[in-house]
């Protein structure tokens, strides 16, 4: 009995069912979000910038995660309000903030590899301006979201992911516009590489909590037995 009230207590903050405030909010992230990635990735392409093309990046690869955060809260929202149902839901709930957690854990990968490109061989020159003022309104876009998904995050396990992804991405925003600043006020170019080696680390981060996390309540529903998940 002490191992049953242990399970519910590790897995009840994602049994809260979907709100159309939760997917309302998870939608003005969603075009928000890719609205922005594709102005960020063109602007980082002609600005030069290896920082503001790893936050492009990531925001392309969180359409894809907030899409199928979306999605995930769609068919929770949408569900029978059984036993049964509930529990597919919690599963459904992990799956979806597992994705979210691999897509991040691959992101830092790939970032660590080209920051330490960067690193050894700079740029020979980045337009600062233009990646300020992009970085900017992207640390702006990302607060927003936020912002919206802030208040749903501590309960909903599936939220809580998109959050995070939020979360990063406001973050890296932050240090694309000082790398900017600085390479504007000293001709540091070697920030840009910096900038993107310490985004990398921060998504690191914020993935391997989401990843335990959502592991661990996928591991309570498998070992339980057919009688406890009916």
């Amino acid at each position: 009995m002490h191992t049953h009230h242990s399970h519910s207590s590790d897995h009840c903050h994602c049994a809260v069912p979907s709100t159309p405030e939760q997917v309302r909010a998870l939608r003005i992230a969603l075009v928000m979000v890719a609205s922005f990635s594709v102005a960020e990735l063109w602007v980082s392409v002609h600005s030069n910038s290896l920082s503001l093309m790893a936050d492009a990046g990531h925001m392309v690869t969180d359409v894809f995660a907030i899409a199928f955060s979306l999605w995930t809260a769609l068919q929770v929202a949408q569900s029978a309000a059984d036993s049964a149902t509930q529990i597919k839901n919690e599963r459904l709930n992990a799956l979806a903030a597992l994705t979210n957690g691999g897509l991040l854990l691959v992101v830092s990968g790939w970032l660590a590899w080209e920051a330490i490109g960067e690193l050894r061989s700079p740029p020979p020159e980045i337009l600062s301006s233009p990646v300020a003022i992009t970085a900017a309104i992207g640390l702006c876009v990302n607060g927003i979201n936020a912002y919206l998904l802030h208040s749903h995050a501590a309960d909903n396990l599936n939220l809580r992911g998109a959050f995070l992804h939020m979360v990063a991405d406001a973050s890296s925003c932050l240090g694309v516009l000082v790398g900017a600043v600085l390479i504007a006020q000293f001709g540091w170019y070697r920030a840009d590489g910096i900038v993107s080696g310490a985004i990398a680390l921060l998504i690191l981060t914020t993935a391997l909590p989401l990843i335990r996390q959502s592991w661990a309540v996928l591991n309570i529903f498998a070992a339980k037995t057919p009688s406890e998940t009916i």
